[in-house]
């Protein structure tokens, strides 16, 4: 009989009974979720679902790992049983991974701690954590605890003591009073104090007995007709309900794994020696997606999944395509950074799809020349900025597929496709189309305080001093009338005119004659009354700057859409 109390599952995970499918994704919950997860257990509140499948069929698995990584990925190899005794998690695995590391492992080798004197609703909003629970080291844990408190914020400040979660829910409920009183006695507690001591002892020795917390849903436990293997993968699909692409990606990636043993981790440690040391991030189903276009298959996982013998042929020849891919994208990280000066993940609108045919064409053409590599600057630009291949994978695919083999890079058929889907004729139309991917050329490269995420862009001359004078909308929001600022100096900048504003934005110190520069202005251009000459000279510039990144001139650009 399988024992659902929290006790038992866990003594299972302990014993590796339950286990994770290799089509489950790595653990991804950060510490602070992990704490409101234990604050929500002791409290009473239910945890969810556990959804896990008995079967003595062989199936890949790995074990819950005693020490939480996130970000690691999934580092280890799997294993292969035939036990009948075995449970693989459909659904749940971050809820039973987070109790496995509070109860019996550790974070990034930090056991769980909880203030024993914690727990007081107090004036606490119900959406607050009443308890407080931390990762910590002993030392860490130590030096919380250290009383009295010294200092200026030790006046009224409440004392605590964190004791190691473990060891508080393993201690035997009969004794959990009489441990609390003891330890109360030693550290000179108070009333108050002890008693908030006692409650907090009772609670966790008790609080993992509960059958209720977790509700754990069992598949195939004492069934004389098994589910099948496909129906099982649809069990999961269904209840991993992140988005379709995603949802098939997992579940192409246990179909693959059937053959090409231990493709999660082998994909996770190429895609971490891929990103190491970059601002911009590439994923598993990135890398996976490009394996799929070097072995020249649809790259649509709903498709694929769909048609087993063609994913069993795939499996035997993409780990042989790996480390082509693996080294593509590595250069293509270096020339989005260096050359295309693009270092933040806000300018790719549509994901990493539009960056497949370039990883492609490298994959069969490393280590280009300058000349090779202006032309996939521009082509990264044109795609990027059209959006070309954004949300139409089956366009992105054929491009790939049948023009990005070996030879120079096909930019003169993007820009076909871009003026036959788009209309795109000039420069200025292509300009138009993708403000943040225009200003960041503006800029010459995002590079404010190395934090592109939170920058805000806005308008040059104010759009409400625009709207009162009569100018036309096209020209208020024309790409030239925006800059990139820091969000805070945003707060505040209502309609104040620019010869006032850059002189003294907000909490920063006032504009160089060198900021100005960077982003193609000059005083004289933010002068009252000057917003039309500013537009236009500032427009002429950023189509300057725009053609050098390219490495095209003028005629060139206008020849590749024209042709």
């Amino acid at each position: 009989m399988f024992d659902t109390t929290l006790n038992g599952v866990l003594a299972q995970v302990e014993a590796g009974r339950i286990v994770l499918p290799a089509m489950q994704r790595p653990f991804v919950w950060r510490d602070e979720r992990i704490a409101r997860l234990v604050d929500s257990l002791l409290r009473g509140f239910p945890l969810g679902t556990a959804l896990l499948w008995k079967t003595s069929t062989v199936h890949r698995f790995r074990k819950f790992q005693r020490d939480v990584q996130p970000d690691a990925g999934i580092s280890q190899d799997f294993e292969s049983s035939t036990s009948a005794e075995q449970y693989l998690v459909l659904d749940g695995q971050q809820r039973l991974t987070s109790l496995f590391a509070a109860t019996s492992g550790t974070y990034e080798n930090k056991a769980l701690f909880l203030d024993v004197l914690s727990g007081v609703k107090g004036d606490k909003d119900p959406g607050d954590t009443y308890w407080d629970c931390r990762f910590l080291t002993e030392k860490e844990a130590q030096q919380l605890n250290t009383w009295p408190k010294t200092g200026k914020t030790a006046p009224g400040q409440a004392r605590q003591l964190f004791m190691r979660f473990q060891e508080l829910t393993r201690r035997p409920a009969v004794k959990a009073g009489v441990h609390a009183k003891q330890t109360a006695e030693q550290l000179k507690l108070g009333p108050t104090e002890s008693e908030r001591l006692t409650t907090t002892f009772l609670q966790c020795a008790t609080v993992l007995a509960s059958r209720t917390a977790l509700q754990v849903h069992l598949i195939d436990e004492n069934t004389s007709e098994p589910m099948p293997i496909e129906e099982i993968l649809e069990v999961f699909v269904r209840v991993n309900s992140a988005g379709l692409v995603l949802q098939k990606s997992d579940l192409l990636m246990s179909l693959l794994d059937l053959t090409w043993n231990d493709i999660q981790p082998e994909l996770f440690r190429a895609v971490k020696d891929i990103n190491q040391g970059r601002s911009l991030t590439v994923t598993r189903d990135d890398l996976l997606k490009s394996l799929l276009l070097a072995a020249g298959s649809e790259t649509r996982f709903d498709r694929l999944v769909t048609d087993r013998s063609r994913v069993e042929k795939l499996a035997t020849s993409l780990p042989t395509l790996l480390p082509a891919a693996q080294t593509a994208w590595k250069q293509l990280l270096v020339i989005l950074t260096d050359d295309c000066k693009i270092t933040s993940e806000r300018l790719f609108r549509g994901g990493h799809n539009t960056l497949l045919p370039f990883v492609h064409w490298l994959s069969t053409n490393p280590n280009p020349g300058p000349a090779a590599k202006r032309r996939l600057v521009a082509g990264i630009y044109i795609a990027v900025m059209s959006g070309i291949f954004a949300g139409a994978e089956a366009r992105m695919g054929g491009f790939a597929r049948k023009d990005c083999a070996k030879g120079q890079f096909p930019l003169e058929k993007l820009a076909k496709l871009v003026r036959q889907h788009y209309g795109v004729t000039c420069l200025e139309e292509l300009l138009s189309r993708h403000l943040d991917l225009t200003l960041n050329i503006a800029h010459g490269g995002i590079t404010i305080d190395n934090n592109p995420e939170n920058l805000q862009r806005d308008h040059i001359f104010p759009r409400a001093t625009l709207a009162k004078s009569g100018t036309p909308d096209e020209q208020t929001n024309h790409y030239a009338n925006f800059h990139f600022l820091r969000d805070k100096d945003n707060l505040n900048k209502s309609d104040t005119p620019p010869h006032v504003w850059f002189r003294k934005p907000g909490e920063q110190p006032a504009y160089t004659d060198d900021d100005l520069a960077q982003r193609l202005l000059r005083w004289e251009l933010l002068a009252p009354g000057q917003f039309p000459a500013m537009l236009e000279e500032r427009t002429k510039l950023i189509h300057e700057r725009a053609l050098a990144l390219f490495g095209l001139k003028p005629a060139e650009f206008a020849l590749l859409f024209t042709a």
